[in-house]
């Protein structure tokens, strides 16, 4: 019998009970979160009282909690992110960069201090954001007397110069002998042997042992010296209250003076000034040449200087200002760039200290009133000067600065029995320091957009030399093009009586080669201020034109605006030098040592890095041209000074290199030079153009340094130098 098999039975299916849904907490207590247990909203919860324990809720206070707390949140953020984007762009447009006409209104010629407003309101600043900027970078280089490398940014003249030596370095195919570019050892270290061989470890006790100091007849002739020279260029002495101080520093029953730190550096100054005028027999030593050197004479009186200021940093007050200001013309002079620098920082500081930036306490007399702010704008002028020769930060907010500027009128003038007085109803010895300052405030207002535009062009692009995009380049020259009318500006509102003429009538402050008249019948301070003023302006020109002059061309391109500034640039070159060769050969209003030769440095470096980078153009002869008047200079003043002596020698050789390139042009003769852009890979064949990627010429700068460091340049293009093939 066949049984089919039964079939599991059917469980029967009870309908469940309906369960409550569970209780949604917000947020779980601590330890019910810690040890991931359901938790309810009760105070203290279940789980907390059946352990008989506190129940806690500390966590994050302003984490959200829930999905509705979190989307709150996160609007609350957007909204953050929306009020500070709209406060950025409001404080960009607070420091919008002011128009020519904005900028000729604070330098018209009915400018009256009396009436200024504080410098904001003149100037619209850039102000000091935390939000960081881009930069075109610079490099890094080595100094002569220091294994630390230092930065120079790409607007000083090292950055220029290294870009001179890496072109040289493809242009010749060879590279440049590490030897070659060795400076002699105790050249190097001329300052330290200086200070070795005078046994300066203690200024001060070296004074008392070693009377190395002069008599009070020979300090008052070189003073003189400072009251002609130093004091019409910066007006920050009371001429009648410094007389006095210096006689009060002699007694009767002493040889010797009281030490004094601002009588102590202008000494010093005067005796860098004044070397040139001291007969050669006088100079001369049988002792190392270096050692002796103008540069550095007078370091004596510095030492004394800096070590009695030393000892009033608690203290300071404002002949410790004035000291400052003098000790960083000094070591500027000397070469000591860096420590210029340095010391001019000590100044900014020090002054801030003692309320010189801001206005005067209507309290004091207005004589007094007026010093402070010429020694306040001194102050800034320096600063001004050396960090963009230096191509580094500025160090004064002018947004905090509240200080005027100062007087030119008679009674400013002729206070407390002044003696340079005026010169006719409109000019008088302070002039010169108004306009002065007026450039280098106008030149601010072309340099800050100017260089903030390099940075975000390099940064937006991506470049890692800016020379690698026309484009990038031409970009640029056009927003220079747009401000540097406000230079013109400045030039048309010069006095004329501030002005050097031009023999056969031509215009004053122009680039068209004219010799200038030397006006023998006005006073010397009113000749120097003339020269100085036109100098400054030219080499104002030359450092915002000049990142302009460029050593390729692109085929293809076409760059008419930046062509233009580079020929503005090395025209502006021309002037300077033509004007310090006639002023050096014709009278003796510069023949002392001054800032003024590292000045025409810069400009002889221009002409040569015009004349390597636009060998066929219708400047470069009269570029070369002015070479041949450089070295010239450089021969005037290297009677006395080495330092100009090495000048002259390099530029020389590099003119000689110039030529030589020009001469294979001409012939054809190329060689690889034309397929310096066909590199393979990456490489654009132009990354040699960026200093900060020349690994191969970084100790080309030794030479440039050097002419800052009393090397000497013989090895540098020595026979035995391979370049030189």
């Amino acid at each position: 019998m066949t049984t089919t098999p039964a079939s599991p039975p059917i469980a029967e299916e009870a309908p469940s009970a309906l369960r409550r849904p569970r209780k949604q907490v917000s947020r779980a207590c601590d330890w019910c979160r810690a040890r991931k247990i359901r938790c309810d909203n009760a105070q203290p919860c279940k789980a907390c009282r059946q352990r008989n324990a506190q129940c806690t809720h500390k966590g994050v206070d302003d984490e959200p909690r829930t999905l509705p707390q979190a989307l709150r949140e996160i609007e609350r953020l957007k909204q953050r992110v929306r009020e500070l984007e709209a406060k950025l762009h409001s404080s960009a447009n607070r420091v919008s960069i002011p128009t020519p006409d904005h900028i000729s209104n604070f330098s018209s010629p009915g400018f009256d201090s009396h009436l200024a407003t504080p410098l904001q309101t003149i100037s619209t600043p850039a102000a000091f954001s935390s939000v960081s900027k881009p930069q075109w970078r610079g490099i890094y280089v080595d100094t002569a007397r220091s294994n630390q490398p230092s930065y120079y940014g790409a607007s000083s003249s090292f950055y220029f110069v290294s870009r001179i030596g890496g072109y040289l370095g493809k242009a010749l195919q060879l590279p440049l002998a590490d030897q070659a570019m060795q400076l002699p050892g105790p050249s190097k270290k001329v300052h330290l042997d200086a200070e070795a061989r005078d046994g300066a470890e203690d200024p001060t006790a070296s004074v008392n042992e070693r009377p190395r100091f002069m008599s009070r007849s020979q300090e008052e002739s070189l003073l003189r010296l400072f009251w002609e020279g130093y004091h019409c260029i910066f007006p920050v002495i009371d001429e009648v209250g410094f007389r006095k101080h210096y006689a009060s520093l002699w007694e009767p029953s002493r040889t010797c003076r009281k030490p004094s730190p601002l009588v102590d550096i202008i000494l010093a100054l005067c005796l860098q000034y004044g070397y040139a005028y001291i007969p050669q027999a006088v100079t001369s030593s049988t002792e190392e040449t270096s050692l002796d050197d103008a540069t550095i004479a007078g370091r004596w009186y510095y030492r004394r200087s800096q070590s009695l200021l030393m000892a009033d940093l608690e203290s300071p007050s404002i002949a410790t200002v004035q000291s400052y200001i003098f000790a960083s013309v000094y070591l500027c002079c000397a070469s000591f760039q860096n420590m210029s620098h340095i010391i001019t920082a000590q100044a900014i500081r020090t002054a801030q200290v003692l309320g010189l930036h801001v206005e005067p306490p209507a309290d004091l007399p207005h004589g007094e009133r007026e010093l402070r702010k010429r020694i306040w704008w001194a102050v800034w002028m320096s600063d001004t000067k050396i960090s963009y020769k230096l191509g580094r930060p500025f160090l004064v907010d002018r947004a905090q600065v509240t200080a005027t500027m100062f007087s030119d009128d008679i009674e400013a003038a002729s206070y407390n029995g002044a003696t340079l007085g005026s010169y006719g109803p409109n000019v008088t010895w302070l002039s010169y320091a108004i306009h002065n300052h007026q450039l280098f405030h106008t030149m601010m207002d072309v340099y800050d957009p100017l260089w903030g535009r390099f940075g975000e062009v390099i940064s937006q692009t991506g470049l890692s030399c800016l020379y690698t995009d026309p484009d990038a380049v031409e970009l640029c020259a056009k927003l220079l093009a747009t401000k540097l009318p406000a230079i013109k500006a400045w030039v048309d509102n010069v006095p004329v009586e501030l002005k050097m003429q031009r023999r056969g009538g031509g215009e004053p402050y122009s680039t068209g080669c004219l010799a200038v008249e030397i006006e023998a019948l006005a006073p010397t301070w009113l000749q120097r201020q003339r020269v100085c003023l036109e100098l400054t302006y030219h080499n104002v020109v030359i450092n915002l034109t000049r990142p302009f002059i460029t050593f390729y061309s692109h085929p293809g391109t076409y760059t008419p605006v930046a062509e233009r500034h580079a020929t503005t640039c090395v025209d502006h070159a021309v002037s300077f030098t033509l004007i310090m060769h006639q002023v050096v050969t014709e009278s003796d209003l510069m023949s002392g040592w001054s800032e003024y030769f590292s000045v025409q440095w810069n400009a002889a470096i221009t002409l040569v890095g015009f004349v390597l980078a636009y060998p066929i153009h219708q400047a470069t002869l009269k570029a070369r041209n002015a070479l041949d008047k450089a070295v010239a200079v450089f021969d005037v003043f290297g009677a006395n000074f080495a330092v100009s002596a090495d000048a002259a020698a390099i530029t020389r050789d590099l003119m000689a290199k110039a030529d030589t390139l020009a001469g294979r042009l001409s012939s054809g003769i190329t060689g690889e030079a034309t397929a310096w852009g066909n590199g393979s890979g990456n490489d654009d064949g132009l990354a040699w153009l960026d200093p900060a990627q020349q690994d191969g010429f970084g100790q080309f700068m030794d030479w440039a340094l050097s002419v800052d460091s009393f090397n000497s340049f013989e090895r540098f293009f020595n026979p035995g130098n391979p370049a030189d093939l």
